[in-house]
């Protein structure tokens, strides 16, 4: 098995091409057609381009948005005081850094995207599932995001002339007015000059956001400040509540921030596959997320307190505010100061919109309809359904949608707990790549018929435990207890989804776990490798099973014997 060496990465590429039918050759069928297209390969090493400083500007400038701003603002409006809500913060987003980075794991060592991985928990077809919900939810973030950086844009228009806010409406009847529609309008055309990059360049842009948005923030922070002569009275009131109320309402306050990266935790392989090794999105997620989205989230707390020093309101929205200075002064250094500060947090809603709804939705939809789509028509097709969604007249029509929106992590996080149950404990990390694109009984992930059961249970097992408690989250009349249980969702949720996977994997064994499928198909990895000799060169660092070969990576969760024997890439 020592034989392979390295091998000319083209070659191999072409080589894994032709074994799992990539390219459309007579005689294909319909299942292969519906499993492969370019998008949906593991990344080759020429586009494994996100090192350790890639990860940390991409979390750096991800956390400088409007979201992550005003996250405090439910638990201090419940009765918290600015501290208390700021550990709340603080200690979610510790657990949302470990939880990307682990959810991530698969994606950076076998540089597979979710929608493939989801192969080996939900079965070949029963995938569809849980990337049609992804996708769903994908495309109408991007319409909600989509129209928050609208309202930047229409903040730079006000700031260059004052007089925009002011031009006839001419769309009184649909929720909205022209100038706020123009707004949305452009942010979309930007967004979608975005989406034409390939996802392993989109790391320019979060480069370029780290470098902007922050600096913005602070300055907000700054000319806040000084605008009010101090912090204001936010941060001196006390907490209001008694001790059992003030319990639930801290651990509100974390799940809070747990259901806003519901999505991003199952989305995380999809960057985490361009990573150059294993580990280089490991530690920069886990130190940068609860640092970069701690310091947003204080940013937010003390402009929201200045603000109502300044107007006697607290304007947690930070385009609220900004509008405010404009409605208050037309002076050229505060319309200069608007301006800047709306350019950064555009700058900010862009890569946030681009990262954790467009990607996303372009990888889904190209995993449901590989033929016709791939990644950037799978984006610029969300894009499409986000703008005839007409976001605008669902926010300003409904104020229970952006709490839909969030209850909606109960489904999320039935799927992270079995995504992590069936990668780290039923496989121990091992993977065999090539099956997942196996349309038939021959793939160890084909299941029954396609459908991995165990799977679905525990999906449901994780949801219903949550269901009765997201109906009482959206104003209907439950049970005391559902709703004491639904305070718990996102653990809840992770939790039983995952215990429950791992029992029926233990009761209903699943084939090829862990070391098993080394010692039981040497036959058929030796003729593959054997097969593949007469294309090694020795010039390249490509190696067949799909895990890293450079030396600092062998310390990863997978043995030095899975790379002999280990799997197709």
């Amino acid at each position: 098995m020592g034989k392979l060496g390295k091998i000319t990465e083209n070659k191999v590429y072409q080589k894994l091409k032709d074994i799992v039918l990539l390219d459309q050759k007579p005689g294909l069928t319909l299942g292969q057609r519906l499993l492969t297209n370019e998008d949906l390969y593991p990344v080759p090493t020429s586009r494994r381009l996100w090192g350790y400083w890639n990860f940390v500007s991409f979390w750096l400038a991800e956390s400088v948005n409007i979201n992550t701003w005003m996250i405090s603002a439910t638990a201090i409006e419940a009765g918290l005081n600015w501290w208390e809500a700021w550990i709340c913060v603080w200690v979610g987003y510790m657990i949302c850094g470990f939880l990307i980075a682990a959810t991530g794991r698969a994606g950076a060592v076998y540089h597979l995207s979710f929608p493939v991985i989801s192969r080996c928990s939900f079965g070949i077809w029963g995938s569809l599932w849980p990337v049609l919900n992804r996708s769903v939810m994908a495309c109408v973030w991007f319409g909600v995001h989509t129209w928050i950086g609208g309202e930047c844009v229409v903040l730079m228009l006000r700031s260059i002339w004052p007089s925009f806010s002011h031009i006839h409406n001419t769309m009184a009847n649909s929720g909205t007015e022209t100038y706020q529609w123009v707004g949305f309008f452009i942010f979309w055309i930007i967004c979608n000059v975005s989406i034409w990059f390939p996802v392993h360049q989109l790391r320019h842009l979060f480069s370029f956001k780290a470098f902007v948005a922050p600096p913005a923030a602070v300055a907000f922070l700054i000319w806040a400040l000084v605008k009010a002569k101090g912090a204001g009275p936010v941060i001196h009131e006390p907490t209001k509540l008694n001790r059992w109320d003030h319990g639930w309402t801290v651990v509100n306050g974390i799940v809070t921030v747990l259901d806003g990266f519901a999505t991003l935790a199952v989305n995380s392989p999809d960057f985490a596959r361009f990573a150059t090794t294993p580990n280089a999105n490991l530690w920069p997620q886990i130190i940068t997320v609860p640092l970069s989205f701690g310091i947003t989230s204080l940013i937010g707390i003390l402009v929201t307190s200045a603000s109502k020093a300044i107007y006697g309101t607290a304007y947690w929205d930070p385009t609220q505010l900004l509008s405010a200075f404009l409605d208050h002064s037309n002076a050229h250094g505060v319309r200069a100061g608007v301006f800047f500060i709306a350019f950064g947090l555009c700058v900010a809603q862009l890569g946030t919109n681009v990262a954790a709804n467009s990607v996303s939705a372009g990888n889904d939809i190209s995993a449901l309809l590989p033929a016709v789509f791939n990644v950037r028509r799978g984006a610029y097709l969300a894009s499409i359904i986000a703008l005839c969604m007409c976001p605008w007249h669902l926010l300003s029509s409904s104020s229970n949608f952006t709490t839909y929106l969030s209850s909606y992590s109960v489904f999320m996080s039935a799927f992270a707990g079995i995504f992590l149950a069936d990668y780290f404990v039923i496989r121990k990390g091992y993977i065999r790549t090539s099956h997942l694109y196996t349309a038939d009984d021959t793939s160890c992930y084909y299941f029954y018929k396609g459908f991995n059961i165990r799977g679905f249970v525990s999906y449901i097992c994780g949801m219903l435990i949550n269901i009765v408690g997201m109906a009482g989250s959206v104003g209907n009349k439950v049970p005391a207890a559902a709703t004491t249980m639904f305070n718990l969702n996102y653990f809840l949720g992770i939790l039983v989804s995952g215990l429950t996977h791992i029992f029926l994997c233990y009761v209903f064994p699943v084939t090829e776990v862990g070391e098993k499928f080394l010692s039981e198909t040497p036959e058929e990895t030796e003729e593959y490798l054997i097969s593949l000799e007469d294309t090694s060169d020795g010039s390249s660092d490509f190696f067949i099973d799909g895990l890293p070969s450079k030396e600092e990576d062998k310390s990863d969760i997978h043995s030095l014997k899975s790379k002999e024997v280990g799997c197709l890439p």
